[in-house]
């Protein structure tokens, strides 16, 4: 028993290292640094200012380095409480390195082992062959969801919780039970906390209670009985109270201060809104490395209203086939239910793609749930469990593959392998793209750009100086200032070591020092910022329509001192005397 378990942990150890294989061999970060992230705009820019903070002063409610002259607080934006287990990793991580883009990068590049780890086993436990396990899981774990989403949205692309949701999904759908043993309760209630302590921002964890939740309903309608309403209650029940755990600084913020409804106030439309197309689905993915293919896509693009689904939601090939073998069976089982079209595990994962679509589908019974919480609404971001369940068909018909070859020639097994091996390799290729590796040139030119920047300042200020920056920009999710992006004003803290900065004071609570003195004249703003203790200002010329000519001459005829200025001609420094 014991030699059979470390067996079993060396196949898993395998599919987690190939998985890793073939994400390294798409990325090639070779090609760049460590030390310079894979993404520098965005919500990238977002997550290595919360990973900063969290290297510096230990945790990521507050941070003293942000919101000058205040205090930056996020309990009124809880991007990363539902996602504790990936804090802890980072924290882990920042044993080694107090660099916030190498925890980063090491981080996303772990992402993909873990996700063909956790795909492995739920496969295993669903009974698929070990070969048919691995090829399903390294093609999970490079799908191309989880390169377009990236660091710019790097807690959906650390998506290894979502295969125990599926199975989670699938259990209650089926026979399989979750609360029948000591051992039973312990395994189920582990992937719960998983679910719920990397939820990708609280949206794995939704998913899986909504599914769960839909179908116990099912299961016990067709059976006539209150169990599977009892296991489904229990599954979906547990999550949510340990999200709400996770969400507890927050909740005890907002009943002593109040909610703060300026800050991420979802609308139900949006739920439509972000929703996905069965076309993004099921066609090739943008710049696909064949030429007919990826002018396919650029076809359909060109005709079609681009969405946030457009480029995170393609399955690529194999899986696709698995999803709509498993919408075929679903619909013949509909035609003729006297018939068994399929095996119990592809009817039930037929029957979970089927729910996740209904709820996907722009349009579909995602906006009755946002009737009720309109706060999840990214429901496009339910394609990868769609695609996992899709994998599951193609894991089961490879293992009919691999049974039928066995039996008709001597050598059947070492041809199935074979088999199973160029499905993996044309997956891979049909699923990801050359564009998928990073522009690691362009990146490290602006990033130590502005790393130089920044130490040009703290080599003129005293440490502790608070620098004030401008435009002013509202935190967090403000729209895009000319060719600033959200999040941009981050770059400078990113960079520094001791400064304090403006930027990062969570709008909506009367707070925000910064905003009405960015309203003011130029002389004016330049007296109170200086009043106020700031030993400078740093300006970003990319929110200015004229590149920051205008306010450059006012800033050092104001000033009286000429501008520190970054070596891309983007950023400048005035020193306030």
């Amino acid at each position: 028993m014991h030699l059979r378990r470390w067996e079993e942990a060396g196949y898993a150890a395998l599919a987690s290292a190939l998985g890793a294989l073939a994400s390294l061999l798409v990325l090639q970060p070779w090609n760049g640094s460590l030390r310079v992230p894979y993404a520098y705009i965005g919500d990238a820019n977002f997550y290595l200012s919360v990973l900063k903070g969290i290297l510096e002063h230990g945790w990521f409610w507050r941070n003293p380095s942000l919101g000058a002259p205040g205090t930056q607080q996020l309990f009124d934006f809880p991007n990363v409480s539902g996602d504790l287990l990936d804090v802890f990793v980072w924290k882990f991580l920042g044993l080694f390195t107090s660099d916030p883009a190498v925890v980063l990068n090491v981080f996303f590049l772990l992402t993909f082992p873990a996700a063909a780890l956790t795909a492995y086993l739920v496969l295993r436990w669903l009974s698929l062959s070990r070969a048919a396990a691995i090829a399903c899981a390294v093609l999970f774990a490079v799908l191309p969801y989880h390169f377009t989403r990236g660091e710019i949205h790097l807690l959906l692309a650390a998506y290894y919780a979502v295969p125990f949701g599926a199975y989670l999904v699938l259990a209650v759908l089926g026979e399989r039970p979750l609360f029948a043993s000591r051992r039973m309760v312990a395994g189920t209630l582990a992937m719960c906390a998983v679910i719920a302590f990397a939820s990708g921002g609280y949206y794995y964890a939704a998913f899986t209670i909504v599914l769960v939740a839909v179908a116990c309903v099912l299961r016990a309608v067709a059976l006539r009985s209150w169990r599977p309403l009892r296991d489904g209650g229990l599954v979906a029940g547990t999550i949510l109270v340990l999200c709400l755990l996770t969400l507890a600084p927050s909740l005890v913020y907002w009943a002593e201060h109040g909610r703060n409804h300026v800050v991420a106030n979802r609308a139900p439309y949006e739920s439509e809104l972000y929703g996905l197309k069965f076309a993004q689905l099921v066609l090739p993915i943008e710049e696909h490395r064949i030429g007919a293919l990826a002018r396919l896509r650029a076809d359909y693009d060109d005709n079609f209203a681009r969405t946030e689904a457009a480029p995170n939601t393609p399955l690529g090939i194999v899986a696709a086939l698995g999803f709509l073998w498993l919408l075929l069976v679903c619909l013949l089982q509909l035609v003729r239910p006297d018939r068994r079209f399929a095996g119990d595990l592809a009817g039930r994962a037929g029957v979970a793609a089927l729910l996740a679509l209904l709820f996907a589908w722009s349009g579909g019974l995602s906006i009755f749930v946002a009737a009720v919480e309109p706060q999840i609404r990214g429901w496009n971001r339910l394609s990868i469990f769609i695609g996992f369940f899709g994998l599951i068909a193609v894991g089961l018909g490879l293992d009919r593959a691999l049974a039928w070859m066995r039996g008709r020639w001597r050598s059947g097994a070492l041809v199935g392998l074979g088999v199973v091996g160029l499905v993996v390799v044309v997956g891979v290729l049909d699923q990801t793209s050359r564009t998928f590796e990073p522009d690691y040139a362009a990146l490290s030119a602006s990033y130590r750009s502005d790393g130089d920047f920044v130490r040009g300042i703290e080599a003129q200020v005293p440490a502790g100086s608070m620098v004030f920056q401008l435009p002013y920009r509202p935190f967090p999710e403000a729209p895009s200032l000319g060719a600033m992006a959200d999040y941009d004003l981050f770059r400078g803290y990113v960079h520094s070591d001791d400064l304090r900065w403006s930027y990062g004071i969570v709008k909506g609570r009367g707070d925000d020092w910064g905003a009405a003195v960015s309203q003011k004249p130029v002389p004016e703003l330049v007296r109170d910022v200086k009043a106020a203790g700031f030993a400078g200002i740093y300006l970003d010329r990319f929110g200015y329509q004229d590149g920051g000519t205008a306010i450059d001459k006012e800033l050092v005829a104001a000033t009286g001192s000429s501008a520190l200025t970054s070596a891309d001609h983007r950023l400048s420094f005035y020193r306030l005397r």
